[in-house]
This record gives structure tokens, sequence and C-alpha cells, in this order.
């Protein structure tokens, strides 16, 4: 859903103790955006007997202020919501994007300090606000793809759901660091090293998190300089690098696939609902963005699915091997068009395969590595637990490769790997296996050459 910038923002005025037994500030909050709310001090204060909280005004009358007081109260709370209106509508009308909220508060301030020259809230001050202009954009079509393929093209809501994801933990480090704001300028080396000792020491976070908050930092840094929006050039330092590790998972060989499919689940139809959709997966190579929707997206022509794969916009062709076809015939309709596996989430997937994978005996011990404050660890535990719907792909690739001795290339056509070095990466083959293929391949090739 397209998230609008809006011309209005919440404004309310509230004590700041309810209870206090002395007048107590009147504090003026602004919402907008989102936690936190902005706290602008009014330099008034009341008692809270002769506060009106539902009418957010003081009380006048014989049981509250006199008539002096309460007008003088009444006209300050008046200026303090002009002038908020007035600089965020003003912010909001010119730069089609929300302020800063550190930077809309000193502001607000000044300007009810008396003061004439405060300088106007700019995105360029601060990389949150251009983080919001850039996702803003980007929804309406006007920051469209700049190479590849997909030049000249929207960005897809996967990816601007994950520069969301960025905003938001660059947010809540801000908060965390009690910062006042995050300006273009504070992109520095120390703010490189800082984030990283909070997404690692605070948060536990893995290393290719990091690496993809840094990887778009980066990005509308690049963006904003391009724009003249800053000078600051410290992103583009080595050192200054998205890092990524390569990770650890496993995969499904086809005998565990055999086994998944031949659990009983007869009076379970959400399991089997999401059996079908993990095997469509494995048998096809998709994401679980493109497999678990292909009632929207799909279309059978005879032996192959046809599809545009949500992450890179590339059409593709997949064959329909005979446990694909299995499935889809179980949902073919009369008039021959097919219902599909329904949609579920990722979460729910990955919940229910684990089950599945355990009902379906894959219970031996595995070791595999998870993130620790910037490291990896090694835990063992059962199969069934390491499995999710990446899994599907991964075991499709692996397969492909391993058993039926398909080329790289070939697979790397439905998988949308560009280049070996990172199919490699991504399928689960250890040197022994490799060594196995390798030895094996040979020994048949010789074999035919003796036979004939």
């Amino acid at each position: 859903m397209s998230r609008t910038v809006k011309i209005e923002c919440g404004i309310s005025f509230r004590l700041r103790e309810t209870g206090a037994t002395k007048p107590t500030p009147i504090t003026c909050f602004v919402e907008y955006n989102g936690k936190p709310v902005v706290k602008i001090p009014t330099g008034t204060k009341v008692h809270p007997a002769k506060w009106n909280p539902e009418k957010e005004r003081p009380i006048g009358g014989l049981k509250g202020l006199d008539s002096a007081e309460a007008k003088a109260i009444i006209e300050k709370l008046a200026t303090v919501k002009a002038t908020v209106e007035t600089e965020y509508r003003t912010f909001v009308n010119k730069f089609q994007s929300y302020p800063d909220k550190a930077i809309f508060k000193e502001q607000v301030i000044g300007l009810l300090a008396g003061a004439t020259t405060v300088k106007a809230s700019d995105p360029s001050q601060s990389l949150l606000s251009f983080f919001d202009r850039q996702v803003k954009l980007s929804r309406e079509g006007k920051r469209t793809v700049l190479k590849g393929k997909r030049a000249g093209m929207r960005y897809r809501e996967n990816t601007i759901r994950s520069y969301e994801g960025s905003r938001t933990l660059l947010q809540e480090y801000v908060e965390h660091r009690k910062l006042k704001r995050l300006n273009f300028d504070n992109v520095t080396m120390d703010f490189y090293y800082d984030l990283r000792n909070y997404m690692f020491t605070d948060r536990s976070f893995s290393l290719n998190y990091f690496g993809k908050v840094i990887k778009h930092v980066k990005l509308f840094m690049g963006e904003a300089k391009e724009l003249g929006w800053h000078a600051n050039e410290i992103y583009k330092s080595k050192a200054f690098i998205k890092v990524e590790e390569e990770t650890v998972a496993v995969y499904n060989d086809i005998e565990q696939l055999g086994a998944i499919h031949s659990v009983d689940l007869t009076g379970h139809p959400g399991l089997k609902n999401a059996r079908d959709l993990y095997l469509l997966g494995a048998w096809s190579g998709l994401r679980f963005q493109d497999y678990s929707v292909l009632a929207e997206k799909a279309r059978v022509h005879g032996d192959f699915i046809h599809i545009e794969t949500e992450k890179t916009g590339v059409f593709v062709a997949i064959p329909i091997l005979p446990v694909t076809r299995e499935i889809l015939e179980s949902y073919r309709q009369e008039d021959g068009t097919y219902l599909y596996p329904k949609p579920i989430s990722n979460q729910k997937l990955n919940d229910y395969i684990k089950i599945i994978g355990k009902m379906a005996g894959l219970t031996q011990p595995v070791s595999i590595t998870v993130p620790q404050g910037g490291t990896r660890v090694q835990v063992t535990i059962p199969f069934y637990d390491a499995m999710g719907t990446h899994t599907a792909r991964r075991s499709f690739a692996t397969n492909m490769y391993k058993h039926y001795r398909l080329p790289t290339f070939t697979i790397m056509k439905i998988t949308g790997h560009t280049t070996e070095t990172n199919f490699f990466k991504y399928i689960k083959m250890t040197r022994e296996e490799n060594a196995q293929l390798i030895l094996d391949t040979v020994t048949a090739k010789i074999e035919l050459e003796k036979a004939g």
C-alpha cells in the first residue's frame, strides 16, 4: 500500500504531571509519521485542577483561573499551534516528505522564542528525511531503476519495504544512542563502527543485515550528493563497506523431498496446503514471493509455468516436473484452470514446514552457525528446525546440479543467478560431494567410451 505524506499533523496539549499539587508545565505534542511524538514546551504552566483535559485548555471562572490569566494561556497555546501548523505545512508542501523531528522541534522552539533567522528545516540536513523522500518518490514511480534489465521501471514493493526496514533500524539507532538527529554530515567512520556495534552487540543482528543497511545508506548518500544536498564523501571510503558473509543453510535431497511428499496429512488441510506450496518451490526453483502467489501471477501452458519473478522482474519458463504436475492436477478445475495452493505468510510457512519436516522423520542433528555479536557460533539442532521457506529454492538448485547433473547455466536461467561464483556459493555441496561428482561423471564417461 502506498504511503502518502499527510499535509496535516496531530497537535495536542497535555500536562507534564497530571497528578501534581502545584502548577505543572503544558507541553505541545506533535504527531506525524509514526512514533516518537515531538514534544514542544509551551512556556506555560497551570494547576491540574484548573485544566480541562478534554478541551485542552485552562478552566476559567470561579473554579478556575481569573479571566486575564486564562486568556493569556489560551493565546499562548494558539500561537504554539499556529506556529507548528505553519512550519509543518510549509515543509511538507515544499519537500513532499516529513520533516526530521529533532530539527523540526528546534526550529519551532526558536520561532516561539522570537528568533527571526531560524534556518529552514531542509531534508539535506537529515538522512532519515531523505530516506522518506526517496521511498515516497519510489512508490509514486518518480524514482525509477537506473540500470539493468529493469532500467526505467518502477521499484518493486519488496525493494521499497527493504528501504523502510533500514530506515526504521536507523531511527531506532538514533533513539537508542540518544542522538538529536542523523544528518548527512554525521555519516562518518565513527558512525559506521558505532552502528555496527549497535547492531551486533545491542541487537544481535547478523552481519548480512548490517551489510544491507550500509548498502542503503551508501545508496541514498550517493543520490543525495548528486542532488547537491551535501558534500560528505566518507561513505565512498574503502573502509565504509557493505559487508556480507556466506550463509550456512540446509537443503532437502531427493529422498527427503520424497519423505515430505509422502507424509499423510489427512485431516490437516492447513499443513497439506503448506506442503504443496513448499514442494512447488522445491521443484520449480522459484522464490517464496513467487511460488506463494502462483494464482495471481502464473500461467500454465503445456509443460511450462510462465511467470514474471518478483525480485528481478524477469519472465521465466519453469518446467512442470512430475511432482509439480501431480500437485497442480490436484488443484485443476473442471474448466481446466488451476486454483493453486492458498497463499500464506512467510512466517506461517516457516512454522508449518518445520512441523511437516518432523512428521517426515527429518530429525537427524545438523550443525549450523548463527549470528552472535558480529561473529557466528555453531549450534546443533534437529534438521527440521533448520528448514524454512528458502530451503525449497535451495533444494531445487542443489538437486538439479548434484543429482540430475544439469549444466550450471541451465539452472541459473531459472534461479536468476548471474554468475557461477554466486551459484556455487548458493548450492549446498561439501568438498567430498564435489569430488564424488567429478569421480562419478568421469567414470561414467570412461565406461561409456569403453562400451562404444
